[in-house]
């Protein structure tokens, strides 16, 4: 093989692996979510309180202006030791208290309802085990992992959603072990219903691990800015909250005011210390549909990601 060959072919090689990148940054198919989800009943399923900030944009003008019924999930909100790194607060009583009380406000604002499973808020390792640790724990409080899935389909039942939107089981955003948890029970829960006329799912795709981005990324993100999980070859659609509703707000408003009312997790925005500026660009929200993945890959252990959790740290702390 000459070595002209050999150039062209490593330039070839080069351009078809970009080609692939950038596929996987553009939607497969273009679609309208505004019509999409126009007049449709939603279900967002998320473990903790403040968990929907990142679909408030698209859930306020399906559920405000597009005729659309919202309905919120949170399965693991009790005994919550969440207002502890943010506001100092080390009662957990008392954090799930005000949490629970700001995500009434959050989904009421979004025009939408919420329940409560009261699971407890565990916060274990980053990873596979981590994850497991934490359905062991639910599981071994609330009658077993049956008992859990049932909860789910019940919900399901009741609410008829037509599409369900959840944290992307592979990562969950953040790795956060709760995120990835609740949304593989709440497919075991789908997988219960009629296939006939069981609901599209839609899966938050946008990264939030400060761990693996570059300096730029983490300025952009900390900004406000979304980006999709990286290296992901499964094809992206995206919901645009720059665009301007029919009050004059934007989608980008609803989640910096949906931000706001958990003022336990983010009281510097609360507090409006610190203002949230991302470009149009930026604030293009990354999703990915069921069918698309392999709901349970594992992307995060391989990070090693350290955080201070209960089985490594000792996290709670002590009164």
């Amino acid at each position: 093989m000459t070595h002209r060959l050999k150039l062209l072919l490593v330039w070839l090689t080069l351009l078809l692996s970009g080609c692939a990148t950038e596929r996987s940054m553009k939607p497969a198919a273009e679609i309208d979510f505004s019509e999409h989800l126009r007049g449709k009943t939603l279900l967002f399923v998320a473990a903790h309180p403040d968990d929907e900030w990142g679909v408030a944009p698209l859930f306020a003008e399906a559920c405000l202006f597009n005729g659309a019924k919202c309905h919120f999930v949170v399965a693991s909100e009790a005994r919550s030791w969440g207002c502890f790194p943010t506001i100092g607060l080390r009662d957990p009583a008392e954090c799930t208290r005000i949490r629970r009380d700001e995500m009434i406000k959050s989904a009421t604002a979004l025009g939408g309802k919420v329940t409560f499973f009261g699971w407890e808020d565990a916060f274990y390792a980053f990873d596979q085990a981590g994850m497991e640790r934490n359905i062991a724990l639910w599981a071994k409080d609330n009658g077993g992992r049956d008992a859990l899935v049932a909860r789910f389909k019940g919900v399901i039942d009741a609410v008829k959603p037509g599409v369900i939107f959840s944290h992307d089981p592979r990562h969950g955003t953040t790795c956060h072990p709760n995120h990835r948890a609740v949304t593989l029970l709440m497919l075991e829960a789908l997988n219960q219903t009629d296939a006939n006329t069981r609901p599209e799912v839609w899966f938050e795709n946008d990264l939030f691990v400060e761990d693996i981005m570059d300096a730029p990324t983490k300025a952009a993100v900390d900004n406000g800015a979304f980006f999709p999980w990286p290296k992901d070859r499964s094809p992206m659609y995206w919901y645009d909250a720059s665009k301007v509703l029919p009050n004059g707000k934007t989608g980008f408003d609803y989640l910096v005011a949906t931000m706001k009312t958990h003022a336990t997790q983010y009281p510097d925005i609360a507090s409006g210390r610190r203002v949230l500026a991302p470009t149009k660009a930026q604030q293009r929200i990354p999703f990915t549909r069921l069918q698309d993945i392999d709901p349970k890959q594992d992307l995060c252990t391989a990070l090693a990601l350290e955080r201070p959790t209960f089985d490594k740290f000792g996290y709670p702390p002590s009164k």
